[in-house]
Formats: structure tokens, C-alpha cells, sequence
């Protein structure tokens, strides 16, 4: 402009707002994979979905060979997510192996590096979520709002831990973070446009609107039939709007149940018809959900299980108040309170805050009680806790500004000399040194405090998944040269706490054979360790143990596996590796049985 000289042009205000959209985006990403790369593993909830997931992208078309027909869970789950998120991951391991991020399965020797990828996959997905969440309450409250929300999401522990986490709980979260904020958007605009006694009513429909109707029928009839109480205060205060008539809400809601539950029943039925009887797996196990050969619709088995059958409350019970005082207070950690004074400021907010307070107190009613049960209402409360720290920080800052205004005149009709330069560079460095910005800090200070703790929890608690890497990573090299593949024997404690078919060799048969066997000699017998002949010179053994941090295998414990001439008290018909898991704390202990695997001692000797 202006003929100056040629150089690099100045950032545009659009160009420097989606700069700020990634730059915020790629905070809560980061501290997300940061939980994925530290903790890769999986427990027994996110189990079917992660299965599932191997399973699409490892064996594709041959649903014989799916892990579903043999271990299919308490209650059927779709598979609607897992082929949506294998189609996700695929392209991103190739990439991430491509470009060095992760190593290939044949250098690895297991396909973990394809499960690091789609949990990525599934964290981009939920961050993007998030992301659109945090961009209307930017366009509604101002950038300071957008910035305090992704600050408020990156600090806490449990959002970000579980953005990757394969539960149903985790893809229906997804799924109503977009309705809601689609729903929250159109509202804002409805209500700033024009108010509701002026307006015409029901000509036409937000585009908005009818997207969250839909992306909220699709949760909870495809990943968790829960969110249906989402649904409902969501679809009471747009009848209340009149952002939908009664009609169009009946018309349009029957539609979005339809759709889903023809795309669920087609794909879910076609993926749970049982296996021919001659492919049942190599042990004999042709378990299969009752009621799987039909129609199958899971969320609505799943509905049956829960509420008329009311079966969850095997897994516990809790009092109505523990999302309350307990849950939420655990998962929203320091800004708890700010959550409700948002609300109360600021009046657009107060929606946002109803809805998630009707969403758990419907909730509340179901005595078994889970923090991911209540997830959908976590990006509700970050959303209200966000308003709530810009409207302190905004008060605060203008409370400073009238006292040091107030000393200034007090100066000048005292006759002060100061000049008005200085007083105002003091009063500038009072507002920058204001005792609240110090309090907000702290908030945030034992937020991310809180997140490492947690954090530093977390990570110990998957000792399935390290013994069965650091088994692999021995006995792939201790069989070397050999033609007898290891048998390994998975038990429930350790497939409970990080086992998964990504942590299996990638070698296939020929190296590892594998059983989930729970009745027979499995579990009558409390070896580590099978083999077939002791004598025989190419029989090797190892026995993987955890114990708690304060102990190690004692020489008692060994020769309680091997008896008093040193040799395994029982046998089989081949080598069968337990993996038990006695502690939380993975603490390993290797015996190794005569003759011992020399590199398996020495990467599991501490």
C-alpha cells in the first residue's frame, strides 16, 4: 500500500483468528496425545470397541475371524464406531510410520503402533468437537471466552485422558459436544436477531437446529441410548424457543430414529450373525451373545440390560448426590465454582447450565454410577466455567481500575504533584499486578497440578499391557531360530488391565498362539508356566508375574511353580504363558524355568 517496498504482508484479522483456532486446537491436542503416548493401553471397558477395531482393520471381510464371537461381552455394542474410527486410523499409522512417528509392526514385533493411531484418530475427532464447541463461544462472548475455554478443557485431567478412550461413551461424546454447540448457535442468534413474541414463528427451521436433533437421535440410538436425556431438555427448551412446532419436532425427530435405527440394525445385524460351527476358534469357545442370531439393534439390548431389567447396579451402587458432590466435582477440579457463577452473570449461559444440570439429575436416578456416564454434560460445564473466569477477570480488572481512579482524584484535590503520565503507569501496574489475575493464576496452577497427579495415576494402572510388550519383546527374541510357536494364555485380571489384540505379534500363528480360555486346567491350576516335556531340549518357559511395588518373586514363590526338583509341577500339551494381575502397580518379576531365556532375564530382571 502506498507503493512501499516489497516484504511479507500483514496478518489479516481472518487470517490471525483461524492462526488462533489451530494454535488452541493444538493445545488440547497435544496434552490428549500426550495421555495416548504415556499410557497407550486400554482397560476392560473400552475393550469391545477397541477389539473391534484391530479387527476391521486387521482382518476386513473375514468376520469369522472377529474377537466378538468368542468374547462378546456382558451386552453387544455396535460396530458402527469402530469402522468409522479404522477408517480413520488406517491412513494415519500409515503416515505416522511414514514419517517416523511411530515404528512399523514388523520392526515393533506387535501392532500396538495401529492402536497408538487410533486412539490419535479418535482424540482428533473429539478435540475437533471440542473445537467447534469453543468457536460459537467465541462468536457469542468474545475471544477471551474461546481462549479461557480451551485453557480450562487442556487443564483437566479426565476430558482429555478420555478424549481417546474407545468407549461407546467417548463416541456419543463426540457426537453431542457438535449438537450442542449447533444448538447453543442457533439460539444465540435466534434470541439476538429478534426476540420470540416478534418473530415468525415455525416458517423455518434452523439448518442448526435440525442438525443437533439428528447428531443427538444418532448417540443415543447407535453409541449410548443414555443421551436420550440429553435429548429431552434439549428438545423442551426449542419447543419453548419455537425454534421447532410440536409437528415439526414430532415429523422431524421420528425421521432422525428411523435413519439411525436402519443403519445400526443393517450393519450390527449383518456383524453379529454367528460364524459357522466350523470356524468356532481353535479352543473350542462358540460363546456367543444370547439373541445374536435376528435383528440386532445393541443400544436397545443395552436400554433392556440397564432400565427394566435394571442389571448395571451388579456393578455397584451409588446415592443420588454422587455425580454432585463426587463426579463432576473430581472431573471439573478448581473451576467448579466458576461453573456456577457464569451462569448466573452471564443470562445466555443459564440454557447451557440447565441442560446439563437436568442431564445428571435424570441421570442421578440410575443407581449405578459412573464418571463417563456424564460426559456429554463435561463440555457443558467447561463452556459455563469459561464465561464464569473471563466475567471474574472482567470484574476484578474494573474494580482495580476504579480504585486507582479514585486515588488519583484523592491525589489532585490534595494537591498531589504526581503528573498524570505517572499516575497512570502506576495504575497500569496495579491492574497488571491485581491480587484477583493472581487468584486466577493459582486456579489454573492447581488445575494442571491436579491433572499431573491424576495423570501419574493413570499411567500405572495398565500392568496387563506392559507384561504382555515385555513378554513379547523377550520371547520374540528368544525364538529365534525355532519352529514351535509360544502359546500364551491370557487370563482375566490381565486382559482387564491392558491386553488387547493390538499387543499380539504380528507374526502370526506361526510365532504366538493365544487363548482367553476361562474353564479347564486354566483356571483349576495356579502355574505361571506349562510345557510340554522338561526334558526335551527345545522347550523354553517364562513366567510373568506382577506383584505390588513392595514385593518382588521370592524364591518360595518360584518353587512354588516348580516344585522341589526345580522343574514345573504340571503340564500340557504345549508352553502356556498366565499373566496375572495382582496389583495396580506393575512391579515384574520373572522366573525363569529351567532353561531360562537369558534376554528375557535381563528385560524383565528389574
Amino acid at each position: 500500500r502506498g507503493g512501499g517496498r516489497a516484504g511479507p504482508r500483514a496478518m489479516g484479522p481472518s487470517a490471525r483468528r483461524v492462526a488462533s483456532d489451530l494454535a488452541l486446537d493444538a493445545l488440547v491436542l497435544a496434552v490428549a496425545a500426550a495421555h495416548v503416548f504415556l499410557a497407550p493401553y486400554a482397560k476392560v471397558e473400552e475393550s469391545f470397541n477397541l477389539q473391534a477395531t484391530h479387527d476391521v482393520m486387521y482382518h476386513g471381510w473375514d468376520l469369522e475371524s472377529y474377537d466378538h464371537h468368542a468374547f462378546p461381552g456382558v451386552v453387544p455394542r455396535t460396530f458402527i464406531g469402530a469402522i468409522a474410527l479404522a477408517a480413520l486410523a488406517k491412513p494415519l499409522h500409515v503416515a505416522l510410520v511414514f514419517l517416523r512417528v511411530l515404528d512399523s509392526d514388523e520392526s515393533r514385533g506387535t501392532k500396538m503402533g495401529a492402536q497408538i493411531a487410533a486412539r490419535l484418530a479418535l482424540a482428533t475427532v473429539t478435540v475437533a468437537a471440542l473445537g467447534r464447541m469453543r468457536r460459537v463461544l467465541r462468536s457469542a462472548f468474545g475471544e477471551a471466552v474461546g481462549v479461557a475455554f480451551a485453557c480450562v478443557v487442556a487443564s483437566q485431567f479426565h476430558l482429555t485422558f478420555y478424549a481417546s478412550r474407545t468407549l461407546p461413551n467417548t463416541f456419543a461424546l463426540a457426537l453431542t459436544t457438535l449438537a450442542a454447540a449447533d444448538w447453543f448457535e442457533a439460539h444465540v442468534e435466534r434470541t439476538s436477531s429478534s426476540s420470540s413474541s416478534s418473530r415468525d414463528v415455525n416458517v423455518s427451521v434452523d439448518a442448526r437446529d435440525f442438525r443437533a436433533v439428528f447428531l443427538l437421535t444418532a448417540s443415543f440410538v447407535i453409541f449410548r441410548c443414555d443421551t436420550v436425556l440429553l435429548l429431552a431438555p434439549v428438545g423442551a427448551h426449542m419447543l419453548r424457543t419455537r425454534a421447532f412446532s410440536l409437528p415439526q419436532a414430532v415429523n422431524w425427530g421420528a425421521r432422525c430414529v428411523a435413519a439411525c435405527l436402519a443403519i445400526t440394525v443393517a450393519v450390527d445385524t449383518a456383524m453379529w450373525a454367528p460364524p459357522s460351527p466350523s470356524d468356532d476358534d481353535a479352543f473350542g469357545s462358540s460363546a456367543l451373545w444370547p439373541g445374536s442370531e435376528g435383528i440386532m439393534w445393541p443400544e436397545g439390548r443395552v436400554f433392556w440390560f440397564n432400565t427394566y431389567e435394571n442389571k448395571s447396579k451388579e456393578w455397584g451402587v451409588a446415592p443420588f448426590r454422587w455425580y454432585f458432590t463426587n463426579a463432576l466435582p473430581r472431573s471439573l477440579g478448581t473451576w467448579t465454582p466458576f461453573v456456577p457463577f457464569g451462569a448466573l452473570n452471564e443470562p445466555k449461559t443459564r440454557p447451557v447450565f440447565l441442560v446439563a444440570l437436568c442431564f445428571v439429575a435424570a441421570y442421578s436416578f440410575l443407581p449405578h454410577k459412573e464418571l463417563r456416564f456424564v460426559f456429554p454434560a463435561l463440555p457443558l460445564c467447561d463452556a459455563c466455567a469459561a464465561v464464569g473466569v473471563v466475567e471474574a477477570y472482567t470484574r476484578l480488572g474494573s474494580r482495580q481500575k476504579r480504585v486507582s481512579k479514585k486515588r488519583r482524584d484523592d491525589g489532585r484535590r490534595k494537591g498531589s504533584k504526581t503528573s498524570d503520565v505517572a499516575t497512570k503507569k502506576n495504575d497500569e501496574r496495579r491492574r497488571k499486578n491485581a491480587l484477583g489475575v493472581f487468584l486466577l493464576l493459582g486456579v489454573a496452577a492447581v488445575a494442571v497440578a491436579a491433572h499431573a497427579v491424576f495423570a501419574s495415576a493413570a499411567y500405572r494402572n495398565y500392568p496387563g499391557g506392559e507384561a504382555f510388550a515385555a513378554m513379547h519383546a523377550a520371547e520374540t527374541h528368544a525364538r529365534l531360530g525355532t519352529e514351535t510357536p509360544t502359546r500364551v494364555h491370557v487370563d482375566v485380571a490381565a486382559a482387564q488391565t491392558g491386553v488387547s489384540r493390538f499387543g499380539e505379534s504380528v507374526f502370526g500363528p506361526d510365532a504366538f498362539v493365544y487363548s482367553k480360555q476361562e474353564k479347564g486346567a486354566f483356571v483349576e491350576t495356579s502355574f505361571d508356566a506349562f510345557f510340554p516335556n522338561p526334558d526335551e531340549a527345545s522347550t523354553r518357559a517364562v513366567n510373568v508375574s506382577f506383584a505390588s511395588c513392595a514385593s518382588a518373586a521370592s524364591a518360595a514363590e518360584r518353587a512354588s511353580v516348580t516344585g522341589a526338583s526345580g522343574r514345573p509341577r504340571n503340564t500340557t500339551d504345549a508352553w502356556w504363558f498366565r499373566l496375572r494381575s495382582v496389583s495396580i502397580a506393575a512391579c515384574f518379576a520373572a522366573a525363569a524355568l529351567p532353561p531360562p531365556p537369558p534376554s528375557f532375564a535381563a528385560a524383565t530382571a528389574t
